[in-house]
């Protein structure tokens, strides 16, 4: 069980996970235990709220979301390649590990990873049951599931048919090659809202460029940010996620927090950054150029207005908890 714990790989189980960026973020929340879940409630001193909603037991993050009956139950209706078995003693990170090449069988339509998506639907249906009274059946669960990976893979295929670009000129000029990447460069803005009280954020960021047909703005919001340099570092990881979804490959990052430009420039260290920053760094070798660059914060206003739209509108109807 050890080795397996080991196989383990930020980069390539959650970061580089087939999935929408909010996914990335709620697998991320999961495996850090930043889940307001029963299990980590307690280690916070909550005691109130300690067991599943649905049957007398801890609520850990394997019992939610695959030993739990209603768990389970969901999971015999997807049509996975192959049965996962997952045991309540099981890290959390080695059931990601076993859903590695997971998918759905035809007809469904769906390609890549059926994981992020279920455990969504999992999710969203407990708190739908803790937090409004209502009570979804498994196979509403399921479906839900199933919907929302088949709309974001439909949506892919869209966004990468209509934003398909020649390749780079591999001819022996470089003044020609190097014209061909500066049209082709995309310019990022990412900005972030933080909300004190509550700990949550606002992500933000908009991409524009020669090749797009308009500047394309978007946002998502994550709960249990202690920090705001903390949603600063997370608006630039999901636009990295986002970007890679696009399949853009030449990107200009801009940032109006010197402080973390600084720190993923290696011009400076900031310790609650440095495990992020090293994601970062290892996403950026899917870019053939990225550059991360500080501008004013007069220069961001279409970022900086999503992420607090994106921040009110959590109040709410919360994304993750």
């Amino acid at each position: 069980m050890k080795s397996t714990t080991l196989d383990f790989n930020w980069v390539k189980d959650v970061w580089r996970s087939v999935c929408s960026p909010k996914l990335r973020f709620f697998l991320w929340s999961t495996i850090d235990d930043a889940l307001p879940i029963g299990k980590n409630l307690r280690k916070r001193r909550m005691v109130s709220a300690t067991q599943c909603p649905r049957y007398n037991e801890l609520e850990t993050k394997i019992h939610i979301f695959f030993t739990c009956p209603f768990a389970a139950d969901v999971w015999k209706l997807i049509p996975t390649t192959k049965e996962i078995q997952v045991d309540a003693d099981m890290e959390f990170t080695e059931a990601l590990i076993k859903f590695r090449g997971t998918i759905c069988l035809p007809p469904t339509g769906i390609v890549g990873a059926i994981l992020p998506w279920i455990l969504w639907s999992l999710w969203t249906s407990r708190n739908k049951l803790i937090f409004e009274n209502r009570r979804t059946t498994p196979v509403e669960t399921a479906t839900k599931g199933l919907c929302l990976a088949l709309e974001w893979n439909q949506a892919q295929g869209k966004e990468s048919k209509r934003e398909i670009v020649p390749e780079i000129s591999r001819d022996r000029h470089p003044r020609a090659s190097i014209s061909l990447t500066h049209d082709r460069t995309i310019a990022c803005k990412t900005d972030a809202a933080w909300d004190k009280n509550r700990k949550s954020a606002g992500l933000a960021w908009n991409f524009s460029g020669p090749e797009l047909e308009s500047t394309i703005g978007e946002s998502i919001t994550q709960d249990f940010v202690a920090l705001p340099l903390i949603a600063e570092v997370l608006a630039v990881m999901a636009a990295l996620g986002a970007a890679k979804d696009r399949g853009f490959t030449f990107l200009n990052v801009f940032s109006d927090s010197l402080t973390l430009i600084g720190a993923i420039n290696g011009k400076n260290q900031r310790k609650e950054l440095i495990g992020i920053i090293t994601d970062i760094r290892s996403i950026s070798t899917d870019f053939t150029n990225l550059s991360f660059s500080f501008f004013s914060r007069s220069k961001n206003s279409l970022s900086d207005s999503l992420a607090k739209t994106a921040l009110r509108g959590s109040v709410s109807t919360p994304v993750m908890g």
